[in-house]
């Protein structure tokens, strides 16, 4: 049976409870925003919950069950082409920014109807999902290290306190999450503790001393080498570059 629905639009959604199937002539993105849903895509049994997302493609017959309480953002699309080479796997977690602003759009579609801003939060969520760093889904036993660790970027995170989250000792906690997300801990840190300084660098006038203690950063000196190391730039001269191209773009 094929499910014909318009496309290039958003839709929230709740499924049945029974093991139902279909095919449709789109791809289709799959957003839980509450609850999982049990996804049975050539043979293979997928559950899909919050904080992830799958892409059915085109054509493939797929199965569904979830409770009737559970809700998903759906996203029928005419093409995937924007996900490009940044999509791993059809199966992938997603990051913080862009479950924020899904947040946003269930807020929207449940509350208002608006073509126009509809039209628009597709198509935002398209840059977002395409500029996004997807990738394959965390071991279960990472999940709650990566929540902690994005929850407090300034914490004085060691491989002890990280390894007891995740109920394993020191070298396995290493090795996992090396296998997972492709670097160590360490510089997983460091590289969330700089973007977050960039964007407080060039987004707000933050005193950098500041910047440096919410991006956990003791001695300003230390925060400052790390920052020119990563940008080519102190903070200092970032930010007033970065002010001039304001003005003179207001100019």
């Amino acid at each position: 049976m094929k499910n014909i629905e318009p496309i290039n639009h958003l839709f929230i959604r709740t499924y049945d409870s029974q093991l139902e199937g279909h095919t449709h002539d789109y791809h289709q993105i799959l957003i839980p925003l509450m609850g999982d849903i049990r996804m049975v895509i050539s043979n293979q049994t997928i559950n899909v919950s919050y904080g992830e997302a799958l892409v059915i493609k085109k054509g493939i017959h797929h199965q569904f069950q979830a409770r009737e309480d559970f809700r998903f953002l759906v996203i029928n699309i005419e093409d995937i082409g924007f996900l490009g080479s940044t999509l791993n796997e059809a199966h992938f977690s997603m990051d913080e920014k862009t479950l924020l602003y899904i947040s946003f759009v269930e807020k929207q579609l449940t509350s208002a109807y608006n073509q126009q801003i509809e039209g628009i939060m597709f198509e935002l969520l398209k840059q977002l999902l395409g500029h996004m760093q997807m990738s394959k889904r965390l071991d279960t036993r990472l999940t709650a290290v990566v929540h902690t660790i994005k929850n407090d970027i300034a914490a004085n995170h060691t491989i002890k306190s990280l390894a007891d989250i995740a109920c394993l000792s020191e070298s396995q906690f290493k090795v996992l999450f090396k296998e997972h997300v492709g670097c160590t801990p360490h510089a997983y840190i460091t590289n969330l503790r700089m973007k977050s300084a960039l964007g407080l660098i060039l987004n707000t006038d933050t005193p950098i001393t500041i910047v440096a203690e919410k991006c956990g950063y003791d001695n300003v000196s230390a925060f400052i080498r790390r920052f020119s190391s990563v940008y080519h730039q102190t903070p200092y001269r970032l930010r007033c570059s970065n002010q001039n191209m304001k003005h003179q773009r207001i100019g």
